[in-house]
């Protein structure tokens, strides 16, 4: 199949194809073939798949190679398709940071989606922190906050069309508090954590820093 598409390009293969090449790098030396076909069967199409989030795909059998694999065409083809907001994107309210969530929505909602800032407000990077152990997801944030030397941080929880919880009910209340109290003492900032939600936004700052 590889031949196949360096010869006559990837439109000669079927959808099921293209995702045996994919799982091969997840599982080398094994045939894909049943494993994408029950894909395509479970997902109901080729794109479905591959805009499936992560905890989608490990509900339908696949190990973490297989995941990261799948999980990044789409992510690959939203960059293609969108600028690169690192240094170009100022936050300068509020009103700035959703109109840059509209016009690129992230396809993951489990988690919380993390804007890194420099001192000039410029965007260093907008990136989805998955959903997991307060802890973890915490060290993450700090760790990459560390390495792109950004000074200040906003979080937004997306609810889809649902309308965002009462304030102190958001699920990932423990893991604000802590990344508010810990970038803290590595001199960052955790400005505001805004929940949207069925058309409304609220920012939970208030009861973050409580």
């Amino acid at each position: 199949m590889r031949r196949r598409i360096r010869m006559a390009g990837a439109h000669s293969l079927a959808d099921y194809e293209l995702l045996e090449v994919l799982l091969f790098a997840a599982v080398p030396r094994r045939d894909t073939k049943p494993q994408a076909k029950a894909l395509l069967a479970h997902f109901g199409s080729l794109e479905a798949v591959l805009d499936a989030p992560p905890a989608a795909l490990r509900a339908a059998g696949l190990g973490p190679r297989g995941v990261a694999v799948l999980f990044c065409p789409a992510r690959v083809a939203s960059r293609l398709s969108h600028a690169d907001p690192r240094g170009q994107v100022i936050v300068t309210d509020v009103a700035a940071l959703l109109a840059h969530c509209d016009g690129a929505p992230c396809p993951d909602r489990d988690g919380v989606r993390v804007f890194y800032l420099d001192s000039a407000r410029h965007m260093l990077a907008d990136e989805m922190v998955p959903a997991g152990p307060a802890a973890e997801m915490c060290r993450t944030v700090l760790a990459r906050a560390l390495e792109l030397h950004a000074v200040s941080l906003i979080a937004v929880r997306d609810m889809g069309a649902q309308p965002p919880p009462a304030q102190g009910c958001v699920g990932d209340l423990r893991f604000l508090r802590m990344l508010h109290a810990h970038a803290r003492l590595l001199g960052l900032a955790l400005q505001d954590c805004l929940v949207r939600g069925g058309g409304t936004t609220v920012s939970m700052r208030a009861v973050i820093t409580a």
